[in-house]
């Protein structure tokens, strides 16, 4: 029977990162599907590995790559599947995907890796026994507006993420609809990684003109969910 690993690799999109359990598969593997080229080739040369046969599966990726791809690891008899950074299908590419093995009769094994969304939780001093993973905001109109309303209402720890590029936007949508202080998740795994904890207004102050990946942790509405020392790196 073939099998599928859904591989974590590492935040920082650096190969030397990734753990010897998911190098050595990838080594081994017949197939490999990853989100992006260059990484995929990055992390294939990194296993010591000569040359794979490598599909791609990504945002922009249609039903019928997939199905390209759901024949060839059909046709295969070990493949992995990873994205360029964290765990595949926790927002990232591409739960259609796996879906799509597993409905085919696929063996389907896990290779626990890194996922940005409990590495901004623990870094974040805000109770999360319980919480709600949002996501990404929708990019414009009610909807956005109708998600950022949900967590200012939200009695449990709220955590969302969003593109490198939308930080500023996000933290002024923030600045309308929520009112307490966060924790902001900057870059984590790279050279900038930053963990601040203020309001959405302070944030926008400190962060003005940066670039980078991000996950906010926001605590539950009308308590104290959140350390009580602000500000700072951690």
């Amino acid at each position: 029977m073939p099998v599928l690993y859904v591989a974590g690799v590492s935040l920082s999109e650096n190969p030397k990162d990734v753990s010897p359990v998911t190098l050595e598969a990838v080594r081994k593997a017949h197939l490999i599907i990853g989100e992006e080229r260059r990484f995929a080739l990055r992390l294939i040369s990194a296993s010591g590995a000569g040359e794979k046969e490598l599909y791609l599966i990504n945002e922009h990726s249609s039903d019928s790559d997939r199905e390209q791809a759901l024949k060839a690891v059909m046709s295969a008899d070990t493949s992995v599947f990873f994205s360029d950074a964290g765990t595949p299908c926790i927002s990232d590419p591409d739960f259609k995907f796996v879906a799509m093995c597993r409905n085919a009769g696929i063996e389907i094994r896990a290779l626990p890796g890194p996922s940005s969304v409990t590495a901004a939780v623990s870094v974040s001093g805000i109770d999360a026994k319980r919480f709600f993973f949002a996501g990404f905001p929708p990019r414009s109109g009610p909807e956005r507006e109708r998600f950022f309303r949900d967590i200012s209402l939200s009695g449990v720890t709220s955590v969302f993420m969003e593109r490198p590029y939308a930080l500023e936007a996000t933290l002024r949508d923030m600045a309308s609809f929520v009112s307490r202080a966060f924790s902001l998740s900057v870059d984590l795994g790279g050279r900038g990684e930053r963990t601040l904890y203020g309001r959405a207004e302070e944030l926008l102050e400190k962060l003005s003109g940066v670039k980078a990946p991000f996950v906010a942790v926001v605590p539950p509405a009308g308590k104290k969910g959140a350390r009580a020392a602000k500000g700072g790196r951690r």
